[in-house]
């Protein structure tokens, strides 16, 4: 049976550098040069996020991933503090935590759950 777990996640990026220190900053993730344009943070255990190089990203118009996170409200700051926006403040999942949505400063939408 094929494993359901997302294996990898793209992300387009009109600055490579802006967003490889935004998803530094916000979760840590240390991209390495991988081929022309593009950037991967690889956690050698099934997750990988690529950083591709693209002309423009149209606001809205992407994959919406949710990372793990301990705790929404901190997160959420560091985004701020990373040059970040919310788009979906924190908000109850019943019975399973939260979930917040935020931008990137490309505009990409990346979802956030925290497990109550």
């Amino acid at each position: 049976m094929p494993n359901p777990l997302i294996a990898h996640v793209e992300i387009p990026s009109t600055n490579l550098n802006q967003s490889e220190e935004f998803f530094k900053k916000v979760f840590g993730w240390e991209f390495k040069p991988f081929g022309n344009g593009y950037l991967l943070f690889n956690n050698h255990q099934g997750i990988m996020v690529g950083l591709r190089k693209a002309e423009q990203v149209l606001k809205g118009d992407c994959t919406v991933f949710h990372v793990n996170v301990d705790s929404i409200e901190q997160t959420i700051e560091k985004v701020k503090s990373a040059g970040g926006h919310i788009k979906t403040g924190k908000t109850t999942i019943p019975a399973m935590g939260w979930y917040a949505v935020i931008y990137d400063p490309d505009g990409n939408s990346i979802g956030l759950y925290q497990k109550s």
